[in-house]
């Protein structure tokens, strides 16, 4: 094989293994932030059952409400309410103000809030629960992001994901003479 030849042949190589290479860099990348945000808002956080007296601003809850509190939010909120998530901004021994994210009602249906403020009693509050960072979520959801990586990495190192399309530098074997 003559020498010139085969310098083309170390060309078209490296041309094509750096395509592959930054090509292939950037998906892993893309699938790296997608696995990241998924991760990050799926989990990481836990909702347990708490008190209200120990419920400070800016607390971020999820009240199921009583038969009394529907009756009393019929006016604010509408009839029917089974569950409030929002804000605590203030909290008294008598009542606590939410600013709300979302209401959930007994037919399962729920509307998105922009914010508006909502003052609950005591009484009309049948549970509560407050969202607190938890741990054991968060290293979870780093292994399974880790392992989507790993996943991405070893794949594309065996040509999975790639699209099939030969290289325009080698267009394929031709096809046989019939």
């Amino acid at each position: 094989m003559p020498l010139g030849s085969i310098r083309r042949a170390i060309r078209r190589a490296i041309r094509a293994a750096g395509r592959t290479l930054v090509v292939g860099g950037y998906r892993l990348l893309v699938a790296i932030g997608i696995a990241s945000l998924v991760a990050s808002t799926a989990g990481c956080y836990s909702y347990p059952a708490r008190p209200l007296a120990d419920v400070v601003p800016p607390a971020v809850v999820s009240v199921e409400i009583t038969d009394s509190g529907r009756v009393a939010l019929a006016d604010q909120i509408g009839s029917e309410v089974k569950r409030i998530d929002g804000q605590v901004v203030q909290h008294s021994d008598t009542a606590f103000r939410v600013m709300v994210r979302e209401v959930g009602f007994l037919n399962g249906l729920t509307n998105k809030w922009e914010g508006q403020e909502v003052t609950l009693r005591p009484l009309d509050v049948k549970s509560l629960s407050q969202r607190t960072y938890s741990r054991q979520r968060t290293v979870l959801a780093a292994i399974a992001v880790a392992g989507l990586a790993a996943l991405a990495i070893i794949t594309k190192g065996f040509g999975v994901l790639s699209s099939g399309d030969p290289s325009p530098d080698n267009p394929g074997e031709p096809p046989p003479e019939t």
